[in-house]
């Protein structure tokens, strides 16, 4: 039944009592030694929850069960020992605490708690390990706090994921536009050139090899002051030739030989030695070749030599021009540069005043002294306080609220963890560092406090890449924009088209390999669908207590959840192991995540 049922009740029906033995009297610090707790009495003991047992002393890791069952009288009764492995981490005298085991009972239709006898047990010094005797007198320090929210490359607001996606998306349009149009030009300038430079019929004209010049030299300057868009009149003498073909960004070889071929043209064609043996169709040919690479070099129309200058040596300027935007769009106001720009939470009344403060320009130590506090300046500085006071529970206590109010903070994250840990809260101090690490993962401090945690909340499921996300992200999208810029230019440059497009190439390969890494470690740093083990319990093969177990966790473990089903979670562990907890054991890593 609901009423009177104990906050840590875990399913035992019967009549039970309960007994400890530990495997030795005295213990040293860092040797492990067992507890073995022993519930018997009336009842199916096989279905016997394993009982939480937590030691601020010691770290403590469940071990093997043991039953023995009696069916030899009219009631089932038997016993059921459980084995906890107890690992000193500080010396001196210390006390055995009472552990609680709460139990239904059929008969009285009634709640009972069976409690076992405290011991005193003595530590003797030896090696220590995390979180003994010599780490307990020696304070972790406490962040300063900046007044400072750090948002997540998936927390960013959708003006800033829609803009940047449809920056990746625009960015190859007028390159794509201008392949297109360059493309199409061609076609039209060879479709006008080339039956000018075929030879022609003609009544008034003989067939003779001069005549055959002279039209092909003829074609040859229509198709040029086509090309070129300017009048054939222009192109009357040799001069004005090869200033038009140069202003319009023709090499100076293409230019050499484009006049070699019209002097030979003329010569041929006005020249007393052309006679009607002489054999012109390799003039032709070279008038054909000439044109095709007139047709590739010259510049579009409209497009003069400072636009040419300008798109082909001005990569410098085109990389400010984008990356500066795009670098201000998407950096996050964590930054250190930008410490003045706060991400407000309007669900919390003091967060956001003191965020408002700051935006304002409240950021120098006089203005901030004179500023009035605010429910979350007094908060933190009370917790800053008790903590100092070594009062370290109450510390937690103050720090969380902050947290509370102000979830995105990583100072505060890291304050109440580093109070919680003091307090020997682990599962708090293991949310507090795990939420801290993931804002900022390359944060040296956050690391450090990361490796003092058990194995279970740091490594395998708790691991947390060394990664920049945001700096991946926004080299991604620089260097994504900056190769479609290259490659344009190299269309405006024929004779730096090759390192141009291996530029581009290059920048496109490494943007693809940035933008990837950013996904990965946004992944890897995203806590949702994990959680932290309370108490330790038992895995059961299917959700319900009468199931069969399959091994145990530990306070502080991080598990991933899956599926739920009637107040059970079916968790994975890092090791492989799988199977469900009860929702109350779990503690989501991420605010807001569900554990019904």
């Amino acid at each position: 039944p609901a009423d009177g049922r104990p906050v840590d009740f875990s399913g035992a029906v019967g009549v039970v009592r309960t007994s400890t033995r530990l495997d030795a009297a005295d213990a040293r610090v860092g040797d492990p030694l067992v507890l073995s707790v022993r519930i018997e009495g009336i009842g199916n003991v096989r279905l016997f929850p394993r009982p939480a047992v937590e030691i601020s002393w010691a770290t403590v890791v469940p071990g093997n069960e043991r039953i023995q069952v009696d069916t030899s009288g009219s009631l089932v009764r038997g016993s059921k020992e459980f084995d906890f492995l107890l690992t000193p981490t500080r010396d001196g005298p210390v006390t055995l605490p009472i552990i609680r085991y709460p139990y239904f009972d059929p008969y009285r239709s009634a709640y009972a708690v069976a409690e076992t006898q405290p011991a005193d047990v003595r530590v003797a010094a030896g090696d220590p390990v995390s979180g003994g005797s010599e780490e307990q007198d020696e304070q972790l320090p406490l962040r300063g706090w900046r007044h400072q929210a750090t948002t997540t490359l998936g927390e960013q607001s959708s003006a800033v994921r829609y803009g940047t996606g449809a920056l990746v998306l625009v960015a190859p349009l007028p390159a794509v536009m201008a392949l297109i149009v360059r493309k199409r030009r061609r076609r039209a300038a060879m479709s006008r050139a080339i039956p000018a430079v075929q030879p022609r019929e003609s009544a008034e004209d003989d067939r003779s090899p001069a005549g055959q010049a002279r039209r092909t030299r003829r074609g040859l300057l229509a198709a040029l002051a086509s090309r070129l868009q300017v009048a054939p009149a222009d192109l009357v003498a040799r001069v004005d030739v090869e200033r038009g073909l140069r202003r319009r960004g023709v090499t100076r070889e293409t230019t050499k030989a484009t006049l070699i071929l019209l002097d030979d043209l003329a010569r041929y064609g006005f020249g007393p030695q052309a006679t009607a043996g002489d054999d012109t169709s390799s003039l032709d040919q070279r008038a054909r070749q000439v044109l095709d690479a007139v047709n590739a070099e010259a510049v579009t129309h409209g497009r003069t030599t400072v636009w040419r200058r300008l798109t082909s040596r001005s990569g410098t300027q085109a990389l400010l021009a984008v990356g500066v935007p795009v670098a201000c769009l998407l950096s996050p106001s964590s930054a250190p540069a930008q410490t003045e720009g706060r991400t407000r939470s309007a669900a919390v009344v003091a967060c956001v005043s003191v965020n408002d403060a700051d935006a304002n320009g409240a950021t120098a130590p006089a203005e901030a002294s004179r500023r009035d506090p605010t429910p979350l300046d007094l908060l933190v500085g009370e917790g800053t306080a008790a903590y100092a006071a070594r009062r370290y529970a109450a510390a937690a206590q103050r720090l969380a609220d902050a947290v509370a109010a102000c979830p995105r903070d990583v100072d505060l994250l890291v304050n109440w963890g580093t109070a919680a840990w003091a307090a020997n809260d682990t599962v708090s101090a293991v949310i507090a560092w795990q939420r801290a690490a993931r804002r900022d993962p390359l944060a040296a401090d956050v690391q450090e406090r990361v490796a003092l945690l058990p194995g279970g909340a740091r490594g395998g499921l708790a691991a947390i890449p060394m990664i920049p996300v945001f700096g991946l992200a926004v080299t991604a999208v620089g260097a994504w924009c900056l190769a479609w810029l290259l490659l344009l230019a190299s269309w405006r440059s024929v004779e730096r088209r090759t390192a141009l497009e291996a530029s581009a190439l290059v920048l496109v390969a490494g943007a693809i390999a940035a933008g990837s890494a950013a996904w990965w470690g946004s992944r890897a740093l995203d806590g949702t669908g994990l959680a932290v083990i309370r108490r330790p319990e038992t895995l059961r093969s299917a959700p319900g207590f009468e199931s069969t177990t399959a091994g145990g966790v530990s306070t502080g473990d991080v598990v991933r959840m899956s599926s739920a089903q009637e107040g059970w979670f079916r968790v994975t562990l890092a090791d492989g192991r799988d199977g469900w907890l009860p929702a109350s054991r779990l503690a989501p890593l991420v605010a807001g995540s569900p554990t019904r």
